[in-house]
């Protein structure tokens, strides 16, 4: 009796061990993330800013000298005034955009894990998302559509803010070469990470496509100290 005790002790605190060993892994997998993000994010600020402020940054002729960085920012000419604000508001629809994105990307992390064992597809993760509670399921479903919808908004402004930053640039501030190859640049710049997020954002319901980690990795597995056991007879949802 004392050694059958003494392995059934032994196989419980192996167990246990396990599990905690799996859970370590996954946390240490979610920080490695998190920081991939930050650094990711700092980048994207520098995407953002030199792709809305047109009039700012891309080499313009200010009366018979080259614009200094804040030149047209000092203008009275309305056309100047209005095309700045315009260049404005698409980096603050664009931040807006940015912050939905990170606060979705940290909540994939947290409820979820990169699972190269396990299938992901749609219904192959829809499946296993039975083992999340049901109000963090429905939290990523809703920060989905809230990216897309940012996405979208944030697509349509920069189609304006381009035009009309172009015409200004072009018919009434063109200095040389260096105006075209810069406002080309810094548009093309900021269009690759829109491309990049219509492919995110149209995908089905449950394929979670991070923006920033390498690859574009999807999210198809439950994070492992976020699974719950679903009790058969009772229906009722125990964490794990």
């Amino acid at each position: 009796m004392y050694y059958y005790m003494q392995e059934n002790q032994a196989a419980a605190k192996k167990r246990v061990s396990f599990y905690d060993d799996v859970l370590e892994s996954s946390r240490s997998q979610d920080n490695k993330q998190k920081c991939g993000v930050a650094v990711a994010f700092l980048l994207e600020l520098y995407r953002v800013l030199m792709g809305t402020m047109l009039l700012m940054f891309v080499p313009q002729k200010c009366g018979d000298n080259a614009c200094g960085l804040f030149d047209n920012m000092k203008s009275s000419d309305p056309l100047i005034i209005t095309n700045t604000a315009v260049n404005v508001v698409s980096l603050g629809m664009f931040l807006g955009m940015y912050g939905v994105e990170v606060y979705r990307e940290n909540k994939m992390i947290t409820y979820l894990e990169v699972n190269e064992e396990y299938p992901n597809d749609n219904d192959a993760v829809g499946e296993i998302l039975v083992k999340l509670p049901e109000k963090n399921t429905e939290q990523l479903w809703r920060l989905d559509k809230a990216y897309q919808r940012a996405g979208y908004a944030a697509m349509v402004l920069f189609l304006v803010n381009t035009l009309f930053s172009g015409y200004t640039i072009y018919h009434n501030n063109y200095l040389d070469d260096k105006t075209a190859t810069v406002f080309l640049t810094n548009v093309v710049f900021l269009a690759g990470k829109l491309i990049d997020l219509n492919a995110i954002v149209n995908t089905e319901k449950n394929v979670f496509v991070s923006a920033y980690l390498t690859k574009k990795l999807q999210y198809n597995y439950i994070d492992p100290d976020k699974i719950i056991e679903i009790v058969p007879a009772t229906g009722i949802e125990n964490s794990a």
